[in-house]
């Protein structure tokens, strides 16, 4: 009986669980063992591409949990597997994806030779085994390399899919769900098909499991417009999605397909996915080491946008597409249902916001019409990108860009205005993808009349040297108290303070 200590792709589907970890099922090499299904009963089903493997004995089991749990599924359940995977294939095919590699070669005779079919399977045709899963509604297991061309780094693999009776109790295994489900694992099949899931060296691996599942998952509704996984996720408040949780940027795995889809909606192109994918492939075949996806994006947008665009450009209006969602959404604008998704989050102005430097990630802060002040601690970078949203009682919308420097930066709000204002601060993109700056914002209402006036009465005096020397005893900083505009608030600043006084 052979073991395979190799990455496990879990698809688990439904969009209730109310933390990340509880349904982002990448399992990373040596924390649990896989393997082919053995049965005492075999049976199996071929098409063109896949034979499934399955048995309709109930006496087909194996001890797992402290119980004996059954194998046992049907010829019809097997039989709707292999029309759905051939079906999903023809699509994948069609589109020009790298299909997987056979897993054995047919030309060995010799039975006593690892490389035998009757190891893999017992034919080169994809193996697809019904059963119990222990644990989720289906995976694929990576095998072997794969050396052919074109992609040297890529590897075979298998499917288990759970046996459509809901024997291991839950609803993920119904076979009235298995369109998508199949859709997104043989996606996994087929991502392998350029390479690992991770890159670099021991001790330093960079681990792609998040781009491996939204891809799988913004692929399902390739295969079938209509699927609603994706929707599902992102109609769910609960969970962690590019919409609660935006400070996490693209760095996501199931709902993180929202990325994907909005570069593919703004671009218009339809084959970007597959070429980023290509571009991984091809770089693991030339042994670059190690590989991120973020500066794959970059290229492979810069080449689809013959330049007009780059990857921090991108980010920015993901920013914008990702704010009007659910309650915000404007009908035949940004995302097509974008109604149906939860209203993204926003937050007050605050003195402790958070975000990693290159990610996608952004914070959308709701001001008031004042002034405000917004600092920026880095320690790597010099500045990040800002758009301001001015979103007028009459629906009209206006966007201005800007760019946040490291220390304090003053934005000019209308107080006449009739409306609202968001500040979108965003990670920006440097190229530093392997070290992630952590930026450190903050922002205040900056509403004094004129320079010097502190406590904001419309008059500089004696009281505002009272209210300048508090701020500096609580180590807090005014823009209105900054008299020399250095980006402090110290002793010299009082000194200057006073000199205006005396001399008014």
């Amino acid at each position: 009986m052979r073991y395979i200590y190799l990455l496990l792709i879990l698809s688990t589907i439904f969009a209730n669980y109310n933390s990340h970890d509880s349904w982002c099922g990448t399992i990373h090499q040596g924390q649990r063992d896989f393997e082919r299904f053995e049965y005492m009963y075999p049976q199996f089903i071929d098409g063109d591409h896949f034979r499934v493997h399955f048995t309709t004995e109930a006496s087909d089991s194996l001890y797992w949990n402290d119980t004996w749990m059954t194998h046992q599924s049907t010829i019809v359940y097997a039989t709707t597997v292999l029309e759905q995977s051939e079906f999903a294939y023809s699509v994948y095919e069609n589109n020009d994806w790298e299909m997987p590699p056979i897993d054995c070669d047919e030309s060995i005779t010799d039975i006593t030779n690892p490389g035998h079919c009757s190891n893999y399977g017992g034919n080169s045709l994809y193996d697809i085994y019904i059963g119990l899963v222990e644990g989720p509604a289906a995976a694929v297991v990576p095998e072997n390399p794969n050396y052919s061309l074109p992609y040297l780094g890529g590897l075979s693999s298998y499917m288990l899919f759970a046996n459509g009776l809901g024997l291991y109790g839950s609803n993920d295994d119904l076979a009235s769900i298995n369109y998508y489900i199949i859709a997104h694992e043989l996606h996994h099949a087929i991502e392998f098909s350029y390479g690992s899931y991770i890159t670099g060296s021991p001790g330093n691996y960079v681990f792609h499991s998040w781009m491996l599942e939204q891809t799988a998952t913004y692929m399902e509704n390739i295969v079938y417009p209509d699927a609603m996984h994706l929707r599902l996720l992102l109609s769910n408040c609960n969970i962690e999605t590019p919409l609660t949780n935006p400070q996490l940027g693209i760095f996501q795995s199931y709902p993180g397909a929202l990325w994907q889809k909005f570069l593919v909606n703004y671009l218009n192109d339809q084959t970007l996915i597959r070429h980023v994918w290509e571009s991984y492939g091809n770089r693991i075949t030339n042994t670059e080491d190690p590989i991120t996806f973020f500066d794959i994006f970059n290229d492979e947008i810069m080449a689809s946008s013959n330049n007009l665009f780059n990857l921090e450009s991108m980010y920015e209006e993901y920013s914008i597409w990702r704010y009007f969602t659910g309650d915000r959404a404007i009908s035949n604008e940004y995302f097509d249902q974008a109604n149906l998704y939860c209203t993204s989050t926003t937050i007050q102005m605050s003195d402790n916001i958070q975000l990693q430097a290159e990610l996608g990630g952004n914070r959308y802060i709701e001001i008031p019409n004042n002034n405000i002040i917004v600092y920026l601690e880095a320690e790597n970078i010099n500045s990040i990108p800002a758009i301001l949203i001015k979103i007028q009682d009459n629906d009209e919308i206006a966007f201005f860009n800007l760019e946040l420097l490291t220390g304090s930066n003053l934005i000019n709000i209308d107080n006449q205005f009739n409306g609202e204002h968001v500040l979108i601060v965003l990670s920006g993109y440097t190229g530093n993808e392997l070290n992630f700056d952590n930026l450190i914002i903050s922002t205040d209402i900056n509403s004094s009349i004129f320079e010097g006036d502190i406590n904001n009465d419309g008059v500089v005096n004696i009281l505002d040297v009272i209210e300048s020397v508090n701020l500096i005893l609580n180590n807090e900083y005014q823009a209105s108290g900054d008299i020399n505009s250095d980006g402090l608030l110290n002793v010299m600043d009082v000194v200057l303070l006073i000199n205006m006084i005396l001399n008014n």
